[in-house]
């Protein structure tokens, strides 16, 4: 008789200890899900999906170009160096370089074009972070807008 009372109190602490753990378990699920950073990848997300039209109409004028401008990562020197077609860049551009991190916006970089005589633009890629990169570069030249996106990996 003894021995069936042992069993039983072995069950009711087998049992105490499940719903102990669960409590524990879910408790420290809520308290991590607290912790976690839930930011927008992009502030006023639907301003700016209202105004997409204007995005798609630069991009069509980007694929319009016989020569577009073209991205080149030197890993030794460590730059990019963004080339423009003489075509665009002879009378002026304007516009941003804008390297959107997806994965930490608060790494995002925004530059603005600054062309050299050969119609590049280089930059030191020692100020990003390693990783997957998504340039989006946005110009103006002769009254037209023109917009292009480049998946970089620095």
């Amino acid at each position: 008789m003894t021995e069936e009372k042992k069993n039983k109190s072995k069950w009711g602490i087998g049992i105490a200890l499940l719903y102990g753990g669960f409590v524990v378990f879910m408790l420290t699920i809520v308290i991590f899900s607290t912790m976690q950073d839930f930011s927008l990848v992009e502030d006023n997300y639907y301003q700016k999906s209202l105004s997409y039209q204007t995005k798609i109409d630069n991009m069509k004028n980007t694929e319009k170009l016989s020569v577009k401008p073209f991205v080149k990562i030197n890993s030794n020197e460590k730059s990019l160096t963004v080339t423009f077609p003489d075509s665009v860049a002879k009378n002026g551009i304007s516009g941003t370089l804008l390297f959107f991190r997806p994965s930490d916006k608060r790494a995002d970089q925004m530059v603005p074009i600054d062309l050299n005589s050969s119609n590049q633009m280089i930059l030191s890629t020692t100020r990003f972070l390693k990783g997957y990169w998504v340039m989006k570069l946005s110009w103006e030249s002769e009254g037209t807008s023109y917009y292009q996106e480049e998946n970089l990996t620095i």
